[in-house]
This record gives structure tokens, C-alpha cells and sequence, in this order.
């Protein structure tokens, strides 16, 4: 093992092993937020904390019997408290839970209406089916909602929203089985749950001045409420202190901004926190480098281009070609180089070319995430560094053409994205 896949794994271990599961607000949070901090300092970077408020739900217990018979439940996070018998009324279709009647029974949502984590109200990339659930659910007032995941034996919780007021939780299919075959059964659903506000940090450290012309490098640290985020996202940690630690042994002809991204796996907290304190120094930046699920050692690396020139596109499409391993895919937003892409600031998104289903479930371990492949994606990212040194924002940032995102955002057309290579894109997660 070289040195630098050393560094990648000391990193990976200690957040997603040492510490583990770090939802934003909590005390494993915190202390992630300090072993970055102190790892950017050590590099000889200057570090500030940037605080914001952030909702957080704390799970205190939560059991479900189906005809007397206890069974496997996940309370869904920012699930409200409740302790409810009822009936159950099912749905697998959109239409389908739009014509159910829910109130005074629980509702199970299986098929299409549970197939992927319901987009959160407030998130920025909903599409209307996922809208529409929440509006038949928040219309028809069930008792309690249980959601029936895809998977045999896993529990990814399925609603994951602090601004819905219902009582939620998710099964698993073996589970959602027993109460679809049983249409009516009585259940009884007990969630005891607190959920608030509390406090999180972006850890952000700096060489150079906000105004001059810098480059971006970024990976969230928080996780779901109860996953040790070995592949999402230590491992994007690890690559993103790796490489604070290599480029900060040298002098750089451009600015350096290493921030790690608190609150992504609920929504984009962190990187709308960012832009709200930071949105007059945007024009100063000339990329966004984004580190989310690299690493894994069933999937090749990824990375695309959100909104950059043709140019930059032609600049990584040649550092590409270095690394077989990589492949290009199709441009995407739903991460923290979302929201900097949709403000014109171009982004290379490094992840994944194939999404494992152990993400956001207590079995995203350390065993799944490849030092090889983690040296890959920082290697490379270090060389798109250094391709960017005496680069002025201008170059990176392509003509403004404008075209509608949906979303009351313009995005230039293709999401302003090449296809270095001629690669055929391949797809990334629609939902949080």
C-alpha cells in the first residue's frame, strides 16, 4: 500500500469506523467536524467554522405488531411521535393512493409510490411524482404511514423529512409481504421520537484571498441517522484531506478552498448555507470539484462536468485518458455541486458509475471502499488542480446561454455539460 493510500485509509477509518454514523446536529457530527478541522490545520490550511441551524429528530424507540406479532420497523427520521392501532389501507400506484381513503387507517405505500426515498418537500430537485405523494398523503390524513422497502433484508428509511407532520416508518419487503397479503390487518405502530433544532458546521479552510481567483474542492461528512458512511461520504472525506494534505505542501499559482460540507444527506444544508454567507465571492471561483461515493470497489470512479466551458471539458477529457478506470457520465445536481452549477460556477462531480444499494443503510462499511480506487479519484482530482493554475474564472465558465431548469433556476443547455471521449453518460440518484 503507497503512502497516499495510507493517508486515504487512516482517514476512512476514523471517520467511518472511529466514528461512524454523523447525522448533522448530532455528537458524532461534532466530533467529525473537529477531526476534519484539525486535519486542514495540520496541512497548514486557515480554518473557519461556519455555523448554521439544522433540524434534528433523535429515534427513542419504535416497535410495530401486525396481528398481535412483532416485526421488523425503522422509524423514518423526523418522523412525528405516535402510538397507533388501526387498519391498513394499501397502495403500489400513484393513482392508486390518490383514490385511497386513509384517514383513521395506515396507510402502506409498496411499488412505484415507494420504489426510491420520497424527495423531501423542500428539495430543491422533486420531481412531480414524489410532489404528488406527499400532496395525496398530506390530503388523505392517515394515522401513520408505513413504507415498504424494495430490498429483501435492508432497511433504507423512505421518508426522510422534517417539514412533513406525519408519523412515518419504513419495513422491509419481507414485511410489506405480510401486509399487503393481508389486506385490513390490524397493526399497531408505537414511535416515541423528539425531533428540533440544533447547530451544525461547515469546516472550511483557506489559501488565498475570497477575491482572488481559486479552486473549490468539497465532500459532505454528515450521513443518515443510522449508517457508519464508510462509501457516502468518508470516503469523499478522505480523498478531500488527502488532497489538502499534497497540495498544501506547495506553492499554488491559484487560491485553494477545501470545505466539507455539513447537512447533505437530508437536504443541501451545508452548500445553501455556503452561498447565503459566501454568494458575493462566487464570481471568484474557478471550479468546483465535488467528492460523493468514490471509492467503492465494485464500481469504477466517475466524474462529469456540470456548466463549464468547452474548453474545460477538453482539458479533462485529455487528464482522463491517464486513468482507464474512469468514466464519464451524465451530468447530475443532486449533491452539494448542485447548488454551485445552477449559480453558473462550473463543476466536476466525481462519484460513482454505479450506486451501491448498501448506501444509507448500516451496511455502507469500510470493507466496501477501495484504497486503490480513493488514490484514483485524488490523483486525478490533483491534476485537474494543476491544470487550473493560472486559470481566471472566465476560461472555466461557458456562454450564457440560458435554458429553464424547472426549478426557477437557468441552466444552460445540457446542464452545460460535454461528453469528453464520446462516452456514453450513464445515470446517478434522482433523490436524496
Amino acid at each position: 500500500m503507497t503512502h497516499i493510500e495510507q493517508e486515504l485509509t487512516r482517514h476512512l477509518f476514523h471517520l467511518g469506523r472511529t466514528i461512524g454514523a454523523r447525522p448533522a446536529g448530532s455528537a458524532a457530527n461534532v466530533a467529525a467536524a473537529g477531526y476534519i478541522a484539525r486535519s486542514l490545520e495540520n496541512a497548514g490550511f486557515t480554518v473557519e467554522l461556519q455555523t448554521y441551524q439544522c433540524p434534528m429528530w433523535e429515534d427513542l424507540g419504535t416497535t410495530l405488531e401486525v396481528g398481535g406479532v412483532a416485526v421488523p420497523v425503522g422509524a423514518n427520521p423526523f418522523s412525528l411521535p405516535c402510538d397507533v392501532q388501526a387498519p391498513t389501507v394499501a397502495a403500489a400506484t400513484l393513482a392508486e393512493l390518490q383514490a385511497l381513503p386513509m384517514r383513521g387507517q395506515v396507510a402502506v405505500l409498496y411499488g412505484q409510490v415507494a420504489a426510491t426515498p420520497l424527495a423531501p418537500k423542500a428539495w430543491p430537485w422533486k420531481g412531480e411524482h414524489d410532489a404528488a405523494i406527499v400532496a395525496a398523503l398530506e390530503q388523505g390524513a392517515p394515522e401513520a404511514v408505513l413504507m415498504v422497502q424494495t430490498h429483501v433484508a435492508t432497511l433504507a428509511r423512505l421518508i426522510e423529512d422534517p417539514d412533513l407532520a406525519l408519523a412515518s416508518a419504513t419495513v422491509p419487503a419481507e414485511v410489506g409481504l405480510l401486509l399487503v397479503r393481508q389486506p385490513g390487518v390490524p397493526v399497531r405502530l408505537r414511535i416515541s421520537s423528539r425531533r428540533g433544532t440544533g447547530s451544525a458546521w461547515n469546516v472550511i479552510g483557506r489559501r488565498g484571498s475570497h477575491d482572488e481567483p481559486r479552486v473549490m474542492l468539497c465532500a459532505h461528512f454528515d450521513t443518515k441517522i443510522d449508517t457508519p458512511g464508510a462509501s457516502d461520504n468518508a470516503a469523499g472525506v478522505a480523498v478531500l484531506l488527502a488532497l489538502a494534505e499534497m497540495l498544501g505542501a506547495h506553492h499554488l499559482g491559484i487560491g485553494l478552498e477545501v470545505v466539507a460540507f455539513n447537512g447533505e444527506e437530508y437536504l443541501p444544508a451545508g452548500a445553501a448555507e455556503y452561498i447565503r454567507q459566501c454568494s458575493a465571492d462566487l464570481e471568484a471561483i474557478v471550479a468546483v470539484l465535488n467528492f460523493d461515493g468514490v471509492g467503492q470497489w465494485l464500481a469504477p470512479n466517475s466524474i462529469t462536468l456540470v456548466d463549464g466551458s468547452s474548453a474545460f471539458a477538453e482539458v479533462l477529457e485529455r487528464l482522463m485518458r491517464r486513468y482507464p478506470g474512469v468514466v464519464w457520465v451524465a451530468p447530475w445536481l443532486e449533491s452539494d455541486h448542485g447548488f454551485f452549477a445552477l449559480r453558473g460556477v462550473p463543476a466536476v462531480a466525481f462519484s460513482a458509475a454505479d450506486r451501491q444499494p448498501l448506501e444509507h443503510t448500516h451496511a455502507d462499511t469500510v470493507d466496501w471502499v477501495s484504497p486503490f480506487r480513493l488514490r484514483e479519484a485524488a490523483m486525478l482530482g490533483a491534476e485537474i488542480v494543476a491544470a487550473l493554475q493560472g486559470k481566471h474564472p472566465a476560461w472555466t465558465r461557458a456562454p450564457r446561454g440560458q435554458e429553464e431548469t424547472g426549478e426557477g433556476e437557468a441552466l444552460p443547455a445540457k446542464h452545460r455539460s460535454s461528453q469528453p471521449g464520446g462516452q456514453a453518460p450513464t445515470g446517478r440518484r434522482s433523490s436524496p
